[in-house]
């Protein structure tokens, strides 16, 4: 009777208050939902978050993104803290997971309340164990600042549940559920540490919500425990530190003269030296050819400090909005070492738009822009016009390596180095690299069975980590087909070289090609030695070398193909042909990208798999720019983006689906500079810098909404 009246009072205090609805927040393990159980609502496109929740006898480290704007992705490292499985040598157990949502039906009109949004989804679908897998279906009402949720789960999940969610304010949300869940299947947790069959069912608290994306929770759960968790939300459209917009600088709003009026020259002398002191792009080159339709001016540059490319336009484009005289025609051309890339085609009147920061729908001065692969064939007539010089680059960057959940005996490695690099873009797509790392902390211990004895070439040894020539042109005078090669250092484990072929449809949207790779084995203990023989990982035995039998060098080779969903900006990729450890097999990537940060997930299913897996391998790539975590706390833009790989398995490293390693692919260079892609992130970066007030004011431009699959099937 008492949760009866408990439940009552909690549900007038709802229907009684009244203010607009809040973000939805995360329950223990990470994903949208109440305390143990998932609802139908997920944050907006591109928003995430990392945190950490303790509830006893579990420990979720998670971090959870909208990677779609209806499919909601956590992934996450449950730690259980009741059992010593490993013996005598202190581990507790721990696993990974990856739990997923998809949004089958989102309630946008408030009208239509009554409407629930529909969501399937399901816990632990890819991971080691897969111990707390479970599938589960969640209807959600929201009607303003309030949403009820019911819904059905499998296996632990255990039947019906069902929960309320108040947002009694923009800083306090208060939620509470029905739990049914069977701790039963989570059979690594001893019997009498797990809550009875009898405990209350009933799970109640608060989340504290701060002005910049952290949250705090806190909850009284089964009756008997207190949990608590915290959290960060990010936006990879924005700063992930402080979530804000793009700082945009201009030469300022003079009044413009017509071309009849001004000196032509003095305006693109003027141009010049505005691109040289508010853009990081370099090699710009100006023309301006007169007709009886009027003016077209052409610019040519090359972005260097950006790591949007998509950016470096926009900026390009500002600067014109402010100096540049009326013009019929404004033709954009996008370089890559000297080699033109992407053409975009504006007319001259979207920079009286861009000027007066109102961009005219009625006009649709954005979209109306032509977008196309460059060539120096059609685009070069005049041998002055698109010059190029060489440039050099000398830093250093701090690499930290953490290693987290490979071992038998400590929960988390770690390493750290200070790489010394330098970079060089040349004439006709020639580039260069040389890196070495110093090492100056290492504690990850490759010691045999209780440390990471696969992982043996981690050492304090000054060495090359990447070193080699690179290259990419176009060929043709379409610009749609390229051609990419690289040879040298390609990482710490191989020397060789690698050529891939890609053909693009015209828009960018369609590609197929093809890859070949020579690899040989470097020498883990030596500055830049090769190794005599191959270095094979073998799974339960330590690091081997052999010879004779296998040549020193690998040879691979796979056909490529790929397509882009314009729409969210996703490609899908797949690879067939052979790895370097002989095995025969296939790849599918799928990576989604706002604009220069991208988030994509892969599998490799070839001739050996991994243990108890019906696949060889699958991971997590991330491409996350510098500035998503600085924004221009360091005074300048930084074209810096951080790059990698990460294995969802729990397994060890297998003589299995190796690709080799990779200075530079074809993907990483032209994901941004495809002509589909880039007219995309123009055009929003467009309307974000039209969208705020020059003074301060805050961005008035909104995420996109949550948008469901049905959403998009029936073009809502």
């Amino acid at each position: 009777m008492r949760r009866v009246i408990l439940s009552c009072l909690v549900f007038l205090l709802i229907l009684l208050a009244v203010h607009e609805s809040n973000a939805s927040t995360l329950n223990n393990t990470g994903i949208t939902g109440l305390w143990e159980y998932p609802t139908a609502e997920m944050p907006e496109d591109g928003i995430g978050t990392f945190g950490y929740t303790k509830a006893s006898p579990y420990g979720y480290y998670f971090i959870d993104l909208a990677w779609l704007p209806w499919l909601e992705v956590n992934t996450r490292l449950t730690t259980f803290n009741t059992r010593k499985v490993f013996g005598d040598h202190g581990r507790r157990y721990m696993d990974k997971a990856m739990d997923l949502k998809a949004v089958l039906w989102h309630t946008k009109n408030p009208e239509y309340w009554f409407i629930p949004s529909i969501a399937i989804g399901g816990y632990d679908i890819m991971g080691g164990t897969e111990l707390m897998k479970a599938t589960f279906s969640v209807a959600t009402w929201r009607v303003g600042n309030v949403a009820a949720s019911v819904g059905y789960g499998s296996d632990r999940l255990n039947g019906v549940f069902g929960g309320l969610e108040w947002d009694a304010n923009k800083w306090l949300t208060l939620k509470a559920e029905y739990s049914p869940l069977d701790y039963k299947h989570d059979n690594v947790i001893r019997a009498k540490d797990l809550p009875s069959e009898e405990q209350d069912k009933y799970n109640y608290g608060v989340v504290l919500k701060a002005p910049w994306g952290m949250e705090g929770s806190a909850s009284y759960q089964r009756g008997h425990e207190y949990v608590f968790g915290i959290s960060q939300r990010i936006n990879l459209k924005r700063s992930i530190v402080n979530n804000a917009p793009k700082i945009y600088e201009s030469p300022g709003y003079p009044r413009i003269a017509e071309w009849q009026d001004t000196d032509s020259d003095a305006v693109i002398a003027q141009l010049k030296e505005g691109f040289e002191q508010f853009l990081r792009v370099r090699d710009v080159d100006i023309r301006l050819d007169r007709t009886e339709e009027g003016c077209t001016l052409t610019v040519s540059y090359e972005n260097y400090g950006y790591a949007s490319h998509a950016e470096a336009m926009t900026r390009v484009l500002i600067v014109l909005s402010a100096i540049m005289p009326e013009t019929n025609e404004l033709v954009l051309i996008h370089k890559n070492a000297g080699v033109p890339v992407v053409k975009a085609v504006f007319p001259g009147c979207l920079l009286f738009d861009i000027r007066a920061h109102s961009l005219r729908e009625e006009k649709d001065t954005i979209h109306s822009a032509v977008f196309t692969w460059a060539s120096a064939d059609v685009e070069n007539p005049d041998a002055n016009f698109m010059k190029h010089k060489a440039q050099h680059e000398f830093k250093t960057m701090l690499v930290y390596e953490p290693r987290i959940d490979q071992t038998l005996k400590e929960t988390y490695m770690d390493r750290a180095d200070i790489d010394l690099i330098y970079k060089g873009r040349y004439y006709n797509g020639w580039g260069s690299i040389f890196d070495v790392r110093v090492p100056f902390y290492n504690n990850v211990d490759t010691s045999d069975y209780s440390g990471l004895w696969w992982e043996k070439d981690l050492n304090d040894e000054i060495r090359i980590q990447q070193a080699g020539m690179t290259y990419a042109n176009s060929i043709g005078s379409s610009g749609q087909a390229w051609i990419f090669g690289e040879g040298g250092y390609l990482d710490e484990e191989w020397f060789g070289s690698n050529i891939w072929a890609r053909l693009y449809s015209p828009s960018g949207v369609f590609w197929a090609g093809g890859r070949l790779t020579a690899l040989h084995d470097r020498d883990p203990y030596s500055f830049g030695g090769l190794t005599d023989g191959r270095l094979r990982y073998y799974y339960g035995q330590a690091i081997d070398w052999t010879g004779g039998n296998d040549d020193d060098w690998r040879f691979a080779q796979w056909v490529q193909a790929g397509v882009n969903v314009p729409g969210i900006n996703m490609d899908i990729q797949w690879d067939y042909g052979t790895y370097a450890d002989h095995d025969r097999g296939y790849k599918i990537a799928v990576t989604r990208h706002w604009d220069d940060a991208a988030i994509g997930f892969w599998m490799i299913d070839t001739e050996k798999n991994a243990p108890d897996k019906d696949f060889s391998r699958a991971g997590v790539h991330m491409e996350i720019p510098a500035e998503r975590w600085f924004g221009s706390w360091f005074g300048n833009s930084s074209s810096h983006i951080w790059e990698q790989d990460t294995m969802l398995l729990s397994s060890w490293r297998m003589e299995s689906a190796r690709e080799g390693g990779k200075i530079r692919t074809p993907e990483r260079l032209m994901s941004q500079l495809r002509p589909v892609a880039m007219k995309m992130n123009v055009e929003m970066l467009l309307r974000d810098y039209c969208s705020y007030d020059e003074d301060g004011e805050e961005s008035v431009r909104s995420d996109k909404e949550v948008k469901s699959i049905l959403g998009y099937l029936l073009k809502q």
